[in-house]
């Protein structure tokens, strides 16, 4: 791993810091590629967003882009994380401080084997709108959703909110195709927008966003699950008893356009 950080690595500005001690933050995470990094200017877009919701100043985009690549010494590919989080080390979740402290790390990008079946996760995604859609650095619901996932054979599992309507996969977003129609779940309260979503949108794909109950996806002809490090995957079943057709037109379609982008 190789990485850089905004401040000096010392036990108490690595321990004593609010990502850490409340999550007070952001992340994202980014797939390079030959010296660039894939769909920045989406990431950057939604870390801006993310910063202004949570009132802590964004750093300086050409100064972060080159911060990451200054990490990267080969034409290979990697996966990239940017932490931002609120600087200040006083006590208590209240705080006044708007400025920032950030680090970034560089692993070598490991393909991971292709899902292509999902379960159901007992674990609820809670509503919150004012963090919805954002990548904030609390991520328990999806720890616990992952501990529960590796004791079965699944590599993936669909979250609900507390009502039961579907919201996401641990790490990924969800899009449904009944009738040459792309559908996603309402991510108004729950969850995180994409930056493969977004990326969907403005390749001109037309996302009909609309609450969907568990139940009720056996009602839609394909499924596909995506994010910007593991692209667009077609999904077969669900816990074996809810089927797709993987070989729809508009899931070749969309596959095609991401191994093109990359």
């Amino acid at each position: 791993m190789r990485f850089y950080s905004s401040f000096d690595i010392t036990a108490e500005n690595c321990l004593n810091n609010r990502a850490i001690s409340y999550g007070d933050g952001v992340f994202e995470t980014m797939l390079l590629n030959n010296y660039s990094i894939k769909l920045w200017k989406l990431h950057w877009q939604r870390l801006s967003t993310s910063l202004k919701l949570l009132n802590i100043q964004k750093p300086n985009e050409s100064m972060i882009y080159k911060k990451v690549m200054q990490l990267v010494n080969d034409k290979g590919q990697y996966t990239a994380k940017l932490v931002i989080f609120r600087n200040d080390k006083k006590r208590g979740y209240a705080s006044d401080s708007t400025s920032h402290q950030f680090y970034i790390t560089l692993n070598p990008y490991i393909a991971p084997d292709p899902i292509r079946t999902l379960t159901r996760s007992s674990v609820a995604l809670s509503k919150q709108k004012n963090l919805a859609g954002i990548k904030h650095l609390n991520r328990l619901e999806q720890v616990l959703a992952a501990q529960e996932l590796n004791q079965t054979n699944y590599k993936d599992a669909i979250m609900c909110n507390e009502s039961g309507k579907v919201i996401e996969t641990i790490s990924q977003n969800i899009i449904l195709f009944k009738n040459n129609k792309i559908f996603s779940p309402k991510l108004n309260k729950s969850g995180v927008y994409g930056v493969a979503l977004r990326w969907l949108q403005l390749k001109g794909h037309k996302i009909n966003w609309k609450k969907i109950e568990f139940n009720q996806l056996a009602q839609y002809h394909g499924m596909m699950v995506c994010n910007s490090i593991q692209g667009f995957s077609s999904i077969n079943s669900i816990n074996n008893t809810i089927h797709f057709d993987k070989k729809l037109k508009i899931i070749q379609l969309i596959q095609k356009q991401w191994n093109e982008n990359l």
